[in-house]
């Protein structure tokens, strides 16, 4: 098979990115990780919808639909999202590309185009 082709395996255990990304080099980007230590939460916005031209995909799979990317991009950013470096941003999206790929069939619902992947650092309680 080819490595380009492997889908990451993550253990459920691994909260942060460096206990991620030791599973597998693909799992997250070497930059990601040495400039965060803490587990993050990733956002996208895709583009090619009915209810919107843009859609946030965020946390706990909320989606919010947008007419402009402008509105998108301004209210995942509120949010206190950055976006990936360019390195780590391709490999997410090739990691879902692939996924969606891997569907016999297809997806059941319209997946978009992925434009843009953002992430933010989940806060926790340091004790």
């Amino acid at each position: 098979m080819d490595p380009s082709r492997e889908l990451a395996l993550v253990d459920p255990g691994a909260r942060h990115i460096a206990d991620a990304h030791d599973l597998h080099p693909m799992a997250t980007g070497d930059a990601i990780r040495s400039k965060i230590g803490s587990p993050v939460s990733i956002a996208t916005i895709s583009s090619g919808f009915e209810k919107g031209d843009f859609l946030v995909r965020e946390e706990k799979g909320q989606r919010v639909y947008f007419d402009f990317f402008e509105e998108a991009f301004n209210y995942i950013a509120y949010k206190g999202y950055i976006r990936m470096p360019k390195e780590e941003e391709r490999e997410w999206m090739d990691t879902m590309n692939n996924v969606h790929a891997s569907v016999k069939g297809g997806m059941k619902y319209n997946t978009g185009k992925l434009l843009m992947v953002l992430y933010r650092p989940i806060e926790t309680d340091k004790e």
